[in-house]
């Protein structure tokens, strides 16, 4: 076991040598601050006014003793506790670094509850994330949706960079922002506002402004970045 885990005899006394419980808390309170971030934002997403993704859910899973109607996201809730526990484990793993003379019993008592600690933790919400990621529930719909909530000013950029070709920068900058905040404060479609503004209406037609104002028509360089995390996955899950 010692040779699968590449442990080996210390050339010098180990006990005040606290800095492989240190590293490996530290490496767990890592992972857990990724796992945390990626079960955070399936958490956010699940918002009802938003409901892009949801964890697992089955007939019979309840969300709440007293409205039937909710689909609480009871395990992420649940990961991101575990995690933020693991999380604050690792500052008392690394202050019992700090030793006296060549034994020093103070660190290792410590570490004898935090590390294992941290581990149950760690491996439970494993299971769990695993659970909820290999069973996501995803809305394609809801994410096409929440594309025009807000009636075009998500393309302001967009928009901007198109206008710039003919106007100019700072002044594509100066029409846009203006027509933004005039759509914002009025809760109206951007493309209305685009429409009657002159310096708009005379260089470019109603399909050019349709066109900016997609989001399908300005996606960048996000699928390359999917197809180059999924070959990597693929070529990983081969190996």
């Amino acid at each position: 076991m010692f040779e699968i885990l590449g442990l080996e005899v210390p050339t010098i006394a180990w006990h005040v040598a606290r800095d492989n419980q240190a590293e490996f808390a530290s490496m767990l309170a890592l992972l857990a601050g990724t796992l945390g971030r990626i079960a955070h934002e399936i958490f956010t997403l699940q918002r009802t006014e938003i409901l892009e993704l949801e964890e697992p859910f089955f007939m019979g899973k309840v969300g709440s003793s007293t409205m039937p109607h909710k689909r609480n996201p009871a395990v992420l809730e649940n990961v991101l506790a575990l995690l933020r526990n693991v999380r604050g484990i690792a500052p008392t793993v690394v202050e019992s670094m700090v030793s006296e003379n060549e034994r020093d019993w103070g660190c290792f008592i410590s570490e004898w509850e935090a590390i294992p600690r941290a581990c149950e933790l760690m491996a439970t919400a494993l299971h769990k994330t695993k659970y909820i990621l290999e069973n996501l529930i995803v809305y394609e719909k809801h994410m096409e949706r929440n594309l025009f909530v807000q009636k075009g000013l998500m393309m302001s950029e967009c928009v901007m960079m198109h206008l710039a070709r003919k106007l100019g920068r700072l002044t594509s900058h100066h029409i846009v922002y203006n027509a933004c905040m005039e759509a914002y404060e009025k809760e109206i479609p951007l493309k209305d506002v685009l429409m009657k503004t002159k310096e708009v209406e005379d260089a470019f037609t109603e399909e050019e402004i349709d066109y900016m104002l997609d989001p399908h028509n300005y996606l960048g360089l996000a699928p390359v970045f999917c197809d180059r995390v999924l070959a990597k996955y693929a070529a990983y899950a081969e190996a």
